[in-house]
């Protein structure tokens, strides 16, 4: 949520702490009279008890106070834990496990764009990839070694099982090699109208 959320939030909600907190206290004081609208839900004349007007009151207020609590509560990072012992426990967060993944995967060649996403389980974590490659590539061949890699850093470095890897190509795109020869071809043709356009020239001169 954004900052404007967040203050017109914190100011509806500090709105009816104040009239939850007003209206209770002026159902047993009666210091001052409401509209009919009001008066319709909050005055004992209306059968309506003012013991249960005040715990109604009393839940607004306390639904407000909770719901500025959330608003302000820092969401803790989600972790996943590596190894317990009688000294106490060791985790890591889920973004620095994706972290890793991501840095040793893209060492892979052939490999244009990685996405990654663990899903943490009581004995150990699922690897989700979505990854673009090249088209030149033997495709089966680099998924495994994908996942090999993937898999490693996990397991040798962080010490966390791997349950299982899932890879899932999102795309193909044209290789390196297919690139450089279209900009040389692009570049071979600007040249050649350079040439062209001086000759063009002396042409007309002559004449």
């Amino acid at each position: 949520m954004n900052i404007f959320n967040k203050i017109v939030v914190v100011l509806i909600l500090l709105f009816l702490i104040c009239l939850s907190i007003v209206s209770i206290v002026n159902i047993f004081t009666e210091y001052f009279k409401w509209s009919d609208i009001a008066l319709r839900v909050l005055n004992p004349e209306y059968s309506i008890n003012k013991f249960i007007a005040a715990l109604v009151l009393l839940a607004i207020f306390a639904i407000s106070i909770f719901l500025i609590l959330i608003e302000f509560y820092k969401k803790r990072a989600r972790v996943v834990d590596i190894s317990s012992s009688k000294t106490g426990n060791v985790m890591m967060t889920q973004e620095t496990i994706n972290g890793q993944i991501k840095n040793e995967v893209l060492k892979v060649k052939g490999l244009e764009e990685i996405r990654v996403k663990i899903f943490p389980k009581a004995k150990g974590i699922i690897i989700n990839m979505d990854t673009i490659l090249n088209e030149n590539v033997d495709i089966s061949g680099k998924m495994q070694e994908i996942i090999k890699a993937a898999s490693g850093i996990v397991s040798d470095k962080l010490g966390i099982n791997v349950i299982k890897t899932n890879l899932t190509v999102t795309g193909l795109v044209p290789g390196e090699e297919e690139k450089e020869g279209n900009e040389k071809e692009i570049e071979g043709k600007e040249a050649r109208r350079e040439l062209e356009g001086p000759a063009v020239t002396e042409k007309v001169s002559d004449e």
